[in-house]
């Protein structure tokens, strides 16, 4: 067996530190909730590629830290990425810079709807795309995702989503590539579908594909922007080094504009607000990542596809839990419908109070996840084990 470059095993003290996902619990739980674990929000428990902290810590020794630009080696970063990983021939005067992917999300709302607008997105979703909408004085169109319960597969209602796009005030739709939480990745034809519903009936298409690095075999991931120039003049794409690399705290989003005219509405939406940019540390690790970290990436991977196995194998053997099999993220959707809790408010208390764990809990992502859970997969196998086998006895008690 060859020999891990990568420390993926050993398990980080998370306690004390500044994490939103630890500090949680003992905000929410109090200082009597240590052994409860969390895999609820989506990043890593594991620590950067070692080639992203040599760069940091070089940029920290010898750099000034005063108002800087985005050199002309991180576009060649950014769109040598795009060419390697995706067959994506990237302008890199298509990118626009943000400090993550929904500031850039609602930057690029103001930009193409007004209030009392409408938008579409496809329940369950991420649900900051809920927040965006409500923000920005949107009505939400909801075109909900089908879930195909033989198959255990979700899809789009493609009938909906024409109906709603046909709507005179729907001037935007949302699209989650890799889908968040559900994890399908769509295929070209489903979004080229997508994509001549929006431009037939003049519908922005604003298409988060932050989680466009994570795809199981089998499942390769078009960036919608390789569909072609026939969509350029309604598609904003949105990506980002940080959920790939454990960035998020760096603060670091690309957004490709193709079309030039679009491009300056969003640059000028986001000067309204004083400009969106990379931080400093968010310019040195996306070079990084991009250019020297890809080994750490690939071998990320093959955690996650065993830690997937873990979950697969979990629900196999426990009553009432069925995984809904991703294709792409590193979240996995656990349908838990068949556990009978009266509420999902009781599920979510059963996991935390008796089973020790904390996850994303599906009715988070609109009334379609009810009775769901949201599992982050980026983690040690040990650590998921621990969570597993929590779980487990739990429900075994509970018989």
């Amino acid at each position: 067996m060859q020999q891990s470059r990568y420390d993926f095993d050993s398990i980080l003290e998370r306690h004390g530190s500044t994490s939103i996902k630890w500090h949680e619990i003992e905000e929410m739980m109090g200082p009597n909730s240590r052994d409860v674990i969390p895999l609820s929000v989506a990043d890593m428990e594991f620590k950067p590629a070692p080639e992203i902290v040599s760069a940091l810590v070089e940029a920290a020794t010898h750099d000034v830290f005063g108002y800087d630009y985005a050199p002309d080696e991180y576009f060649e970063a950014v769109t040598g990425w795009m060419r390697r990983r995706h067959n994506f021939d990237v302008n890199p005067a298509w990118i626009s810079l943000s400090d993550g992917v929904m500031p850039a999300v609602n930057t690029a709302l103001r930009a193409v709807t007004r209030p009392g607008d409408k938008v579409i997105i496809q329940r369950p979703v991420y649900y900051p795309f809920t927040f965006a909408a409500e923000h920005n004085g949107l009505t939400i169109l909801d075109n909900e995702l089908v879930l195909d319960e033989a198959a255990g597969r979700y899809a789009i209602d493609f009938d909906d989503l024409e109906a709603k796009a046909a709507d005179p005030r729907c001037t935007a739709m949302m699209l989650c590539n890799p889908h968040n939480p559900v994890g399908r990745v769509w295929s070209e034809r489903e979004l080229r579908c997508i994509g001549d519903i929006c431009l037939k009936h003049g519908v922005y298409l604003l298409c988060d594909e932050i989680h466009a690095d994570f795809a199981y075999p089998g499942h390769p991931v078009t960036m919608f922007g390789t569909l072609g120039e026939r969509y350029h003049s309604h598609l904003f794409e949105f990506t980002a080094p940080t959920k790939t690399f454990n960035l998020a705290g760096l603060l670091c989003s690309n957004v490709i504009i193709p079309d030039p005219s679009l491009k300056r509405r969003f640059d000028v939406a986001a000067e309204n607000i004083a400009g969106l940019t990379v931080s400093h540390f968010g310019l040195v690790a996306c070079q990084a990542a991009y250019n020297d970290a890809e080994d750490w990436l690939n071998e990320l991977m093959t955690v996650l596809e065993r830690n997937l196995s873990c979950v697969r194998d979990f629900a196999a053997r426990v009553d009432g839990v069925r995984l809904i099999e991703p294709e792409g993220t590193y979240l996995a959707w656990l349908d838990c419908r068949g556990l009978g809790f009266e509420t999902p408010d009781a599920l979510r208390d059963f996991m935390r109070l008796k089973a020790r764990v904390w996850f994303d809990e599906g009715s988070l992502f609109g009334h379609s996840g009810d009775y769901f859970e949201r599992i982050n997969l980026a983690c040690p196998t040990a650590l998921l084990q621990r969570v597993l086998n929590n779980m487990e006895s739990a429900l075994a008690g509970r018989q």
